[in-house]
């Protein structure tokens, strides 16, 4: 798990051309196999209306990991976390935790006070970084995006 040699940085897409927009949704369709990626009709307005992050590594032609963002219409002070994926190839690495301490910086930043998401009640690594990085389980959401699909709702307080 070495990842403190290699240079990674945060870019901020605010479009996406075509070429990188058919790149984006093979990313989507690795890191969520069978549930329904994001496709161009969700990623293009992420990109112009909410924050799409990308974290890349040197000499890598692809981000190593995506983190969509929105702000939330009834707390313009809470960022709500629409996507975070790490490339299936870099997982295990240690990345997810380095990009999501590279975030908190932009949202502060940005003046959000605090960041809440949801994750599947089954993606205990998820949930375990989520942890980690200081979130906590606030809610259980069950049936979130269907039958059977149940989400920890998590929020973490900008310092």
């Amino acid at each position: 798990m070495e990842t403190m040699n290699k240079s990674y940085y945060v870019e901020v897409a605010s479009s996406l051309n075509p070429k990188q927009l058919k790149m984006m949704m093979e990313l989507e369709k690795d890191a969520f196999p069978g549930m329904g990626a994001v496709d161009e009709q969700t990623l293009i307005p992420l990109a112009r209306y909410g924050k799409l992050l990308q974290y890349w590594q040197d000499h890598d032609g692809r981000p190593v990991a995506i983190c969509e963002i929105l702000r939330d219409y009834h707390d313009i002070h809470k960022a709500y976390i629409f996507g975070f994926y790490v490339r299936s190839d870099q997982q295990g690495k240690g990345i997810g935790k380095l990009f999501l301490q590279d975030i908190y910086p932009i949202l502060k930043q940005d003046q959000f006070k605090k960041v809440c998401l949801t994750v599947s009640t089954k993606n205990e690594a998820a949930i375990k970084l989520y942890e980690k990085l200081g979130f906590v389980i606030k809610d259980t959401r069950s049936d979130e995006f269907g039958e059977g699909e149940h989400r920890y709702y998590m929020e973490y307080i900008i310092t």
